[in-house]
């Protein structure tokens, strides 16, 4: 629910003139509220025996966040945004724990997949329902149908990752229900093609690549034909000369010729921690970055910070500094990666996406378009490797007790 709230409140945003974002904000607020009351107060469905004592990762996380926090540039703003964060990253985890209690660790995943199909179909359907066209070429930068055209690509991404998976894994068994799903397929590789999100591409290439190297629940002649129908699909895109794939990659090339703002506002960053190397284990302040420019370089140009970092990796190091960082890439990214390739990357490829997108925009706010898959992901890995035990097993009926027992 939390998640669809958050897709949702974007597809609102534009058509109402951001009028919806205050009251979107309040009901995520109240959802939150009501879904960790239910979270704590609900037993009644427990499977299995599981102590979630990786738990241990968020609250050193977010110990070492608060013990960095006096060493921002403006504190007071620091402190809102991580401790704003603080119950969503409880409600995740907690979440996660609760779902090992109830159901077998395979099954928890194809559940969160089927959320993450489920709500990432809005954008499609957005398109499809309010004023998108199946004549287009290129979207890139425009609004249709309440979304922009990135979280077209990025939704897209996701939606296709979360349905070859389901599909690949006989999740969806009903006849109707997989026609209809590879249909909204077709429809969605369409807008991510034209959606000339660079992001989308490279994260749902990286899914496909793990699907012919990786995945051994499909047939090598399968993954012949696919790898064909991809190579025409695009080859055609990139003789279209109008088509989003070849505008987006002549716009790479200009941006890798001359430089573009992510890349000053990048380079600034780490030249001003060059600088004061005092800031390289504190960082300079969790969203306070622009602050913190200002504040240590006397020759700033303000044109290099008229755009946010949009990279949440990038984020968490100026912000909470390298100590921080390493805590998460290790224990967070780390284990994500490690355990979906060993246990997952045989059966699926959905991670790419997840991992990946956040490199191209902020997602340390419970707002943001992936916060909580992100999370919800990162948090499953780093139960994973826990012990379930069925409770079944461990309760075992006392024998009938005979009247000669007590004669």
């Amino acid at each position: 629910m939390n998640v669809v709230l958050v897709v949702v409140g974007y597809g609102l945003a534009h058509p109402t003139g951001f009028a919806s974002v205050g009251p979107m904000k309040i009901l995520r607020i109240l959802v939150l509220g009501f879904s960790l009351f239910y979270l704590f107060n609900s037993k009644k469905h427990y499977q299995y025996i599981f102590k979630g004592s990786s738990s241990w990762i968020l609250w050193v996380f977010i110990t070492l966040n608060i013990y960095v926090l006096p060493f921002s540039a403006n504190i007071f703003i620091s402190f809102e945004k991580f401790i704003n964060l603080v119950p969503y990253f409880i409600y995740i985890n907690y979440f996660v724990i609760y779902l090992f209690r109830a159901y077998d660790k395979e099954y928890v995943i194809t559940f969160i997949l089927r959320c993450l199909n489920i709500t990432y179909l809005i954008p499609v359907a957005s398109f499809i329902l309010f004023g998108g066209g199946f004549a287009q070429d290129d979207i890139y930068g425009e609004v249709v149908g309440g979304f922009v055209s990135n979280h077209y690509g990025w939704g897209c991404a996701i939606f296709l990752a979360s349905s070859l998976d389901l599909l690949r894994n006989r999740v969806i068994v009903s006849k109707n229900k997989k026609i209809l799903l590879i249909f909204l397929c077709l429809i969605a590789t369409y807008i991510l093609a034209i959606s000339g999100s660079r992001s989308g591409y490279l994260t749902f290439a990286l899914c496909f690549l793990i699907f012919v190297l990786k995945n051994s629940n499909t047939s090598f002649y399968i993954k012949i034909f696919s790898t064909i129908a991809a190579t025409y699909f695009v080859f055609h895109l990139y003789t279209d000369n109008d088509s989003a794939l070849n505008k987006r990659l002549a716009k790479t090339e200009t941006q890798l010729e001359k430089g573009d703002a992510r890349s000053a506002i990048y380079e600034l960053g780490f030249n001003t921690m060059a600088n004061h190397p005092e800031n390289i284990l504190t960082g300079f302040g969790f969203y306070t970055f622009r602050e913190a420019m200002f504040e240590l370089n006397s020759n700033v140009d303000p044109k290099v910070l008229r755009i946010n970092l949009h990279n949440s990796y990038l984020e968490l190091f100026f912000g909470s500094g390298l100590f921080v960082f390493t805590f998460f890439l290790l224990f967070f990214v780390g284990k994500s990666l490690w355990n979906f390739a060993v246990y997952h990357s045989s059966r699926y490829t959905f991670l790419p996406p997840i991992l990946l997108i956040p490199f191209f925009e902020n997602n340390f706010n419970p707002g943001q378009f992936l916060f909580f898959p992100w999370f919800a992901i990162m948090f499953y890995y780093i139960h994973y490797n826990e012990r379930q035990i069925k409770i079944e097993e461990v309760i075992t009926p006392m024998p009938p007790v005979r009247k000669h027992q007590f004669l």
